[in-house]
Parts: C-alpha cells; sequence; structure tokens
C-alpha cells in the first residue's frame, strides 16, 4: 500500500498559540488519531519521549524528577498518563519554579482529568486540546461551515439580531451552487470514519484493523488506567453504545439490555469510554425562555467508522433506506464534524441538542456562540426537505427571537436554498466544502 500523504491538522494553530501562552499544553485523544505526528512537529528545538517505550517510561516512573530536570524544553512527552501521578507532580514543581511558557506538550490516549491515578490536574499551568480523528474539513484543506457561521457579524441584541441573521443566510447561500456529492459517497465517508491509518484501507481490512483496535484498548489502557479487572463486558457495552448513538442516554436501559450488575458498575463502564474518546455525550439544551426541555444526554459514537464496524455495516448497508441505522449514523457523522470543528474554531462554541418535555419537539444539534447566537441543525438521510423537517427549528426561531442566528437541515440531496426566514436547507457536504 502506498504511504498516504499527512493531513495537516487544524489543531496544529491552537496547539502553537496555546504553547506560547501556557507553560503546559497537554494534547489528548483517542488512540491513533495522529496526537503522536502533531506532537513530532513541535520537537526540534526541545526533547521528545514516549512512555510507551517501557525503557523510559520505567524510568519516569522510578526518578520523575531526574526524568524532568536532564530534558531540554520543550519537554514533549507521549502518553504521559503511563508515567503516573508522580510525574506529572514533578512537571508542576518544574513549572513553578520557571514560569516561561511552552516548556511542556504532553499528550495521552485518555482524558486528563479524568483519569483516576491522576489527582494533579495542573490547574492553572495548563491548557487542555483535544485532537479527535480526521475531520471532513481537513481532508479536504478547508475552514469548515462552523467556521463560516462564526465568522459573521457578532449578535446585536435583540433590535438588529435578525437583521445580521438574514445577512447571514444570505451569505451562506451565496456562491454555493449544485454539490456534487451523491448518497454513495457519504455512505463511504460514514462507514470509512476519520482514523487516519484507514485512509485507503478495504472496508474488510478495516474491520479486522477495527476488532484489534478494541481489543488493544480495552486489554491495555482500561486495565492499566482504571485498575479494573472484569473488563471483558466492555466491547459489548461499545457495542451496545454503537446501536444506541444519536439517542438519548439511558443508563438504566443499558444496564436491563446487557444484564450488567447495577447501574453503577455501567455508569463507571459508560464513564471509562468516554475516558478514552470512543463516545461522546451531547448535553440537553435549554435558555430562558425555553424551560421545559429534558437535559437528558445524547450518545454517540466518537467515529463512524467504529460505530459501522461494531454494527456489521459496510457503505452499501447504509445506502439502503430500509437500514435502520442510517440516520442515526449519518447524524452522528454530522455531530462528530462538528465537534471536530469546533475544537479548532477561533471563537468558543459549544454544542449540545434539544428536546421538550413532552418529547413533542427535537432538535438534533444546537451550536451556541459565545455572544449568545444560536444556531440549530437537523439532519436528514433523504433527498428531498420538506416543511416537517424545519419545523421544530421554525418553532426554536420564533420561540428564543434575535438570539436564532439561523436553522439548518442538512441533507443528501444537493442544492442550497431558502426554507423560511432564517432557515436553510443545506447538503451534508457544506459542512466542510463551498
Amino acid at each position: 500500500m502506498a504511504e498516504h500523504p499527512l493531513v495537516p491538522r487544524q489543531i496544529e494553530r491552537t496547539v502553537r498559540e496555546r504553547l506560547a501562552a501556557f507553560r503546559v499544553v497537554v494534547l489528548h485523544g483517542a488512540r491513533q488519531t495522529g496526537k503522536t505526528t502533531l506532537a513530532r512537529l513541535f520537537g526540534d528545538d526541545g526533547s521528545y519521549v514516549s512512555l510507551d517505550d517501557q525503557a523510559q517510561r520505567n524510568a519516569s516512573v522510578e526518578d520523575p524528577r531526574s526524568f524532568i530536570e536532564i530534558r531540554s524544553r520543550p519537554v514533549i512527552i507521549d502518553e504521559v498518563q503511563r508515567g503516573g501521578d508522580a510525574l506529572v507532580r514533578e512537571i508542576k514543581i518544574a513549572v513553578d519554579a520557571d514560569p516561561a511558557p511552552g516548556a511542556f506538550l504532553l499528550t495521552g490516549s485518555a482524558n486528563f482529568l479524568t483519569v483516576p491515578h491522576l489527582s494533579e490536574s495542573l490547574a492553572g499551568r495548563a491548557s487542555f486540546v483535544d485532537l479527535g480523528p480526521l475531520s471532513e474539513t481537513e481532508r479536504e484543506r478547508t475552514d469548515g461551515l462552523l467556521a463560516e457561521l462564526l465568522s459573521g457579524n457578532a449578535h446585536r441584541g435583540r433590535t438588529g439580531g435578525a437583521v445580521e441573521s438574514t445577512r447571514l443566510e444570505d451569505r451562506i447561500l451565496a456562491g454555493r451552487q449544485i454539490a456534487d456529492h451523491t448518497p454513495r459517497e457519504y455512505a463511504v465517508r460514514v462507514a470509512r470514519g476519520g482514523y487516519p491509518a484507514l485512509t485507503d484501507m478495504s472496508e474488510r481490512l478495516r474491520s479486522i484493523w477495527f476488532d484489534d483496535y478494541i481489543r488493544a484498548v480495552v486489554a491495555r489502557d482500561v486495565r492499566e488506567l482504571t485498575g479494573a479487572r472484569k473488563i471483558d463486558d466492555l466491547p459489548r457495552l461499545l457495542e451496545a453504545a454503537a446501536a444506541r448513538t444519536a439517542s438519548e442516554l439511558v443508563v438504566e436501559d443499558l444496564r436491563r439490555d446487557l444484564g450488567f450488575g447495577s447501574r453503577d458498575t455501567t455508569a463507571d463502564y459508560l464513564a471509562h469510554l468516554r475516558m478514552l474518546y470512543l463516545v461522546r455525550t451531547l448535553p440537553g439544551w435549554a435558555a430562558s425562555a425555553v424551560t421545559r426541555a429534558r437535559r437528558r444526554p445524547k450518545i454517540y459514537l466518537a467515529d463512524t467508522g467504529l460505530a459501522a464496524s461494531l454494527l456489521s455495516l459496510g457503505s452499501e448497508e447504509l445506502l439502503d433506506p430500509a437500514e435502520r441505522m442510517r440516520g442515526p449514523l449519518l447524524e452522528t457523522f454530522v455531530v462528530n464534524e462538528l465537534a471536530k470543528q469546533s475544537s479548532f474554531s477561533d471563537e468558543p462554541v459549544a454544542l449540545s441538542h434539544f428536546r421538550s418535555t413532552d418529547g413533542r419537539r427535537e432538535i438534533d444539534v444546537i451550536a451556541e456562540a459565545a455572544d449568545g447566537r444560536v444556531f440549530g441543525f437537523e439532519v436528514k438521510a433523504g433527498r428531498s426537505v420538506n416543511s416537517r423537517h424545519y419545523r421544530n427549528l421554525a418553532w426554536m426561531r420564533d420561540t428564543i427571537g434575535a438570539e436564532f442566528a439561523l436553522g439548518i437541515v442538512l441533507y443528501t440531496g444537493d442544492i442550497s436554498y431558502r426554507l423560511a426566514d432564517r432557515i436553510v436547507a443545506l447538503p451534508i457536504s457544506a459542512l466542510w466544502s463551498r
């Protein structure tokens, strides 16, 4: 297999910016997302060490102070969680003694702030950056729809908000011609997912890769990081999560269906999967104008390729309108893409979902900008859009008023057009292409 060219990661600019301002930057994300490759870009003037190397790991555990002191800055430590709490405390001591920015770049395949055996958080000293699998914007070398939305005029309050939103609506539609992406291309992207190693791999080989990946993560990382011994049920839980991707998270339902002993055990196992960036949750959204909202989160597999493999679905199956998981996996694909774009966005944005307490009104994704603007997204697997598909967006627009900047129905058709005031239909490919 020919070597695939290195895809530039958009988070690189964020990491460089944070290193110039913070003493420590922690880059964390799932295994095989490209953290090591990215971290090595910063090692020309410093020192790089991986704690996946047993000898280096032993040295970091046995004498963490010397391990830190002998290295030139910046010190890049790959898989830092394997060095344990003592190593992190020595890093804290070192940066307190010399507060110059950019001293340490730490990477980890687990969420640094949730690893059970790490009690030191480096609060006030570190900035945390998430690196997910490849985004479609990175594959296509574009900025992405979220950046385009957030780059609009800042929210101007109730007087001018609707006017600014209308201008945004026009700008989003301007210049967008008929998209050239087909349902088959979407199915291929969903089934492939974003792990860099799988870019040119066949579906059969991807399935083998994912089987080995899950086995390695469960056998090594979960046992090592949590001390858990009974972890054989974790792959079953991950498969159950894949079957429920894009649905509300009800821990008791998972416990009952899997036959786990207690709700606490099930919740702990889910926490392990989140810690390793295998699943993500989207919180429920509500605002002062929308008080009757459920706050239960939705659960998503953090990569659609992983989800499809767990469910034994390839691109051909995902083309079938009768396939039950076609819609949920497409929604998961969109949520993951928006989450990746938000991770390297210049403007802070919070992602959530909305469901009313009576269950009658749902909106797949809410993106809320720091200035108060709200963007609503609905994801549809069909090739056409009708009024049923955007009625909840229209309801939210009318309910919250000027804060509602734009509602977007993303679908597998090929035309971008206006549906109603501040509501547009866009092909899913608009997430990453003009």
